[in-house]
């Protein structure tokens, strides 16, 4: 999830700031199977990267019978013709292995620790996970759709926290993702990084 390059950041964000503040859960939560929406902002790694703001979102529901997750990823008017790697950063201290069928990023979890990291000014403990790739068409419109939890690997029942990133390119934390994949966050909702979404699994 964390590649050298983003580690640099990092290090100049350090530098940068003479205080931290610490995360803070900014609570956007649904009734369980009824949809939420919510809009991205720009990204701590690339934040100058086109996209209409008004008309991208991620749309995100929970179903009560099942606990799965579904989640849409919808972008607008990013660049034409390129990969934008969809994940989810969770705000945690500790987290299992999986999140449903996903797992987790390996370098995100150190023996079921959530590391620590400091990105726009924020302290805080996470981990990750990569659900999906959108691929833009000619004028910069893609999408993805993820259900996640499956009879064999449900979710696990609790409340978590967490932001949605979109990726500058794919490959972070993926087998196939060429010699040199990013890590960079083009994009990000809430944000920024420390307010999060709270999604209750029942």
């Amino acid at each position: 999830m964390y590649s050298k390059t983003v580690l640099q950041v990092f290090a100049t964000l350090m530098l940068s700031a003479a205080t931290a503040a610490t995360a803070s859960a900014q609570t956007t939560e649904s009734t369980p199977d009824t949809a939420t929406t919510q809009h991205w902002k720009h990204g701590w790694g690339i934040p100058d990267e086109q996209l209409d703001i008004q008309k991208s979102n991620i749309v995100w529901s929970v179903s009560p019978a099942t606990g799965d997750l579904t989640v849409t990823f919808n972008l607008v008017e990013a660049v034409p013709t390129k990969l934008y790697q969809i994940g989810v950063t969770f705000f945690c201290t500790t987290f299992p292995a999986t999140f449903g069928q996903f797992p987790i990023d390996p370098s995100t979890i150190n023996n079921g620790n959530c590391i620590p990291v400091f990105l726009q000014g924020v302290n805080a403990t996470v981990t990750g996970v990569e659900l999906c790739v959108v691929l833009t068409d000619n004028v910069g419109t893609g999408s993805c759709k993820v259900v996640v939890g499956t009879v064999a690997n449900p979710i696990a029942p609790g409340t978590y926290t967490l932001e949605f990133e979109a990726r500058d390119g794919a490959g972070c934390e993926v087998t196939g993702g060429g010699t040199n994949p990013t890590c960079l966050v083009d994009f990000q909702s809430p944000g920024p990084f420390g307010n999060a979404t709270t999604i209750v699994i029942p």
